[in-house]
């Protein structure tokens, strides 16, 4: 399980120290200017095909590393629910997808990220 905290320039994605043993991976602090698209998927649609770092205990626990027909995926995922899905453009990850706490719904933090990202200017 992944905590997503918003700042006023700043994403935060902390992992558990389970989930930062089983990834090999530790929490990722991303510049708000550098996230692109945030988005709610389930683990069927991140299509996952190759593990290459991390842990793959299958419906239990997805931690790590991935290849994906859209290239890399960093996940900390149960397949249990939906997942929070954050793109990006200079980072090490293109794409992060990480399970939120119970009691947390991903499309409503999903709306606050994108609203809360830098304008990018008028579209021409």
């Amino acid at each position: 399980m992944a905590t997503v905290t918003l700042s006023q320039d700043y994403l935060d994605v902390h992992l558990s120290l389970t989930d930062r043993l089983l990834s090999f991976h530790g929490s990722f602090h991303i510049p708000l200017a550098h996230v692109t698209n945030v988005y709610v998927s389930s683990f069927e649609d991140l299509e996952l095909q190759y593990r290459l770092e991390g842990t793959n205990l299958g419906m239990i626990k997805t931690a790590g590393i991935f290849a994906n027909p859209q290239g890399l995926i960093f996940c900390d995922l149960t397949g249990q629910r939906d997942c929070l899905v954050i793109e990006t453009a200079g980072e090490r990850f293109p794409r992060i997808a990480v399970e939120l706490p119970a009691d947390e719904d991903p499309n409503q933090l999903a709306h606050e990220i994108m609203r809360s990202l830098p304008d990018s200017g008028p579209v021409e």
